[in-house]
């Protein structure tokens, strides 16, 4: 099996970023039941985790030319 694209794994690091994540009021409100941490840590965590996916998506690749 050949290895996906540099395109190819940029977009899809950027469309599970926009549709895998709950919105920061969502994730607020529901932090304590779901995660058991204030809202405070589970915004922190997931922003973590947002960033995370981004700096796995441009690893080791570089800044394409102009």
């Amino acid at each position: 099996m050949s290895r996906p694209s540099n395109e190819q794994r940029y977009f899809d690091a950027l469309k599970r970023i926009a549709t895998a994540y709950d919105s920061p009021a969502r994730i607020a409100a529901r932090a304590e039941q779901r995660y058991g941490l204030t809202p405070v840590e589970a915004l922190e965590m997931a922003y973590d985790n947002i960033q995370s996916e981004a700096r796995a998506a441009v690893h080791g690749k570089r800044r394409p030319k102009q």
